[in-house]
């Protein structure tokens, strides 16, 4: 009997502890905005692991992660950003991509995420680091990371984009693509870096470029 108590004790103090253990590491971190300024008092979760920390003067952070746990910021003037967490994974570069308007410019400012000078200073000279399409090969991968809801179809020999659920046998199931306010039939010409938005209009707003609108209208702006 003794002997069977301690081999519970043992298993308690000392194996479960283990087990849990290995469940569970940190990671660090460093996130920056403009891929070059520090972002202060960043909120950092992992989802598996319901931890919660926030970054530095310096952009630093650590936190402790479970295994496959996931990654996510989402802080109200900068795009969401969510990094699965793999094995090899032992640190991040998270680069945040601020969403730019009069109002998020104070709202970052004052909040201490980042100077007003080097936000300011970020805007009007570094708006390539400040774009997410700049790490896409070409536009359709671009316009898929923005539209999940989007699948690559060709059509009449030209690559087009369609949205979920196909509505025609023998017509174009392709939707309108608008590049700066004009019709484009093509966009296989569109540069990634030359991208500053892309979008799909609410079926109201649709509803203005008439029957070609059935299959719903994309509208991408560029710099």
């Amino acid at each position: 009997m003794k002997t069977k108590v301690q081999r519970l004790l043992f298993f308690s103090f000392i194996i479960i502890p283990l087990l849990v253990s290995g469940q569970t590491r940190n990671i660090s971190g460093r996130v920056t905005s403009f891929k070059k300024y520090p972002l202060k008092d960043i909120t950092i979760k992992a989802k598996k692991a319901k931890t919660e920390v926030k970054t530095n003067e310096l952009g630093e952070f650590e936190i402790e992660v479970k295994k496959k746990d996931v990654i996510k910021i989402n802080e109200p003037v900068f795009t969401d950003y969510t990094q699965k967490i793999t094995e090899d994974i032992e640190s991040l570069n998270i680069n945040l991509i601020f969403i730019n308007n009069d109002r998020n410019i104070e709202i970052a400012a004052d909040a201490g995420y980042i100077s007003r000078e080097n936000l300011e200073y970020g805007v009007d000279h570094l708006f390539e680091a400040n774009n997410m399409y700049t790490n896409f090969v070409n536009v359709f991968d671009a316009i898929k990371y923005a539209l999940p809801e989007t699948t690559l179809i060709v059509e009449n020999g030209n690559r087009a984009v369609q949205f979920r659920g196909a509505k025609s046998v023998y017509g174009s199931n392709a939707a309108l693509m608008v590049v700066d306010g004009v019709i484009v039939e093509d966009i296989s010409f569109l540069n990634p870096p030359e991208i500053k938005s892309i979008s799909k209009l609410p079926p109201s707003q649709a509803s203005l470029y008439g029957a070609r609108a059935g299959n719903g209208v994309i509208v991408i702006n560029t710099w």
